[in-house]
């Protein structure tokens, strides 16, 4: 007889994990491996840019804390957080709160008998839900160009699928994005002793030194606080906006659109500069328009006529949502759920309003709640809401 799991939270992530302490108490079972993509996709030495106190997962009653972890385990705070110990942290929080996980994947999620679900593991075991919290993160939908997308996996990869930079040693490297990550996948790759460059369609921003472990006075600290609520979101006072969700989904689509992108500007953080700054070529304001193979390496030709040679090519140009990209689910179950600009239409639950035994947190809720949708800062908001609405 097939085991039936009131609600299966498909992804381990920062939303999986708080979403499993919340409804633990319903009988949720979490699948996959716990902070998977933190562990095998974040380069080594990485630095968190989120302030302590935005840095906690979520679980039922404030609990749960980084705070409440490093006092158990006498962990002085140190920022900016180091990714060794935020792993540490949510490892003990795994083992606290979560309660019922199951390291499978899910291969499959179908329609079954009786009004649930079929899910289909890795492992090919096989287990009935009632409901589904997709949980799975950023990485289904990374963004690579047309331009490069027949070559990924000869030649070309996705930046956070190169965990080891080392092997980059004394190869041409080009790097294309503008954001974070391409900035630090650089300056590493550089620091690793390739020879890189940096091609970004846009010119690169630094943000200004901002960051909340930077020594301030007391006044200082408490103007730096009413200006930069949360880390990561500007310019003042738009990035208010960001703390409050459920006002953020109430307005037109097109204006959450440019706030977003405003709220999520492309940039560095200034402590990547001496990584990036003398070691890195910079092309900005091109786009790559062809992309020829020969004798092992690549050649790329930009639109401004110029053309640039690479053996490894680290594609860091961010994310966008696709329900094709979420291939687990059965084409008839993602027939079903109804999506806008690019988004799955939710209600105010995380809920599918057309499939609504079917919850998208994190980075999929983005379109209506938000950039708090992608942060580990809003775990506490979205594991709330859901245990609401399923309490």
């Amino acid at each position: 007889m097939t085991d039936r799991i009131p609600v299966a939270i498909i992804g381990a992530g920062p939303f999986g994990l708080s979403a499993g302490a919340h409804l633990r108490e319903l009988g949720s079972r979490v699948f996959g491996k716990p902070m998977q993509t933190w562990r095998e996709s974040m380069p080594d030495g990485m630095l968190l840019r989120s302030a302590w106190e935005e840095t906690s997962l979520s679980a039922p009653d404030g609990r749960g804390s980084l705070s409440e972890w490093a006092e158990a385990n006498t962990q002085p705070r140190v920022e900016p957080i180091p990714l060794e110990l935020f792993l540490r942290y949510s490892d003990w929080f795994t083992q606290q709160f979560v309660g019922d996980h199951d390291d499978a994947e899910i291969a499959k999620i179908e329609d079954s008998e009786g009004g649930t679900f079929r899910l289909t593991t890795s492992r090919r075991d096989t287990f009935d839900a009632d409901r589904v919290v997709l949980a799975v993160g950023v990485m289904p939908f990374q963004h690579v160009p047309d331009e490069l997308r027949d070559l990924v996996g000869s030649g070309v990869e996705l930046a956070t699928r190169t965990h080891e930079l080392e092997t980059l040693r004394d190869q041409e490297v080009a790097v294309v994005g503008g954001g974070q990550s391409a900035l630090e996948t650089a300056g590493l790759a550089a620091q690793a002793g390739a020879n890189v460059e940096l091609i970004t369609r846009s010119e690169v921003h630094w943000f200004a030194d901002h960051e909340p472990h930077k020594p301030r006075g007391p006044l200082s600290r408490r103007l730096y606080r009413l200006a930069y609520p949360a880390v990561g979101y500007g310019p003042p006072p738009l990035n208010r906006l960001v703390l409050h969700p459920d006002l953020y989904a109430h307005l037109p689509a097109s204006v959450r659109t440019r706030l977003t992108k405003r709220l999520l500007r492309p940039g560095g953080s200034p402590w990547l500069r001496e990584l990036v700054d003398g070691r890195v070529k910079m092309r900005e304001g091109v786009r790559i328009r062809e992309v020829d193979r020969s004798n092992g390496r690549l050649k790329l030709r930009l639109d401004d006529g110029s053309q640039t040679h690479a053996d490894r090519v680290l594609v860091a140009a961010g994310y966008r949502f696709s329900l094709d990209s979420l291939s687990f689910l059965s084409p008839g179950l993602r027939s079903r759920i109804a999506t806008k600009d690019g988004w799955p239409t939710l209600d105010r639950y995380f809920r599918s309003v057309t499939e609504p035994r079917v919850f998208f947190i994190g980075y999929a809720a983005e379109g209506r709640f938000g950039p708090i949708s992608r942060y580990v800062l809003g775990t506490e908001f979205t594991a709330n809401r859901v245990r609401e609405c399923l309490d």
